[in-house]
């Protein structure tokens, strides 16, 4: 298997994906019950993927504007 593919199956629990993305559980948990953060709902338990994290927090980048001075 190919190590992307690998990277495509690293499935995170709710205090993992809070470590990773350097948040609060209980912050992760807000986000997930809002269906602001990608995640997977298996009966009582959340998980997350590492790459959809990685994509949604991509998202979120502000570009910088690069101011010209005449």
């Amino acid at each position: 298997m190919a190590e992307n593919e690998k990277e495509n199956l690293d499935l995170l629990s709710v205090e993992e994906a809070a470590a990773y993305l350097k948040f609060s559980t209980n912050y992760i948990y807000i986000l997930a019950r809002q269906n602001k953060i990608p995640h997977v709902n298996m009966g009582r338990h959340i998980i997350f993927r590492k790459t959809d994290l990685f994509n949604w927090l991509g998202t979120m980048v502000v570009p910088c504007q690069v101011v010209v001075n005449k």
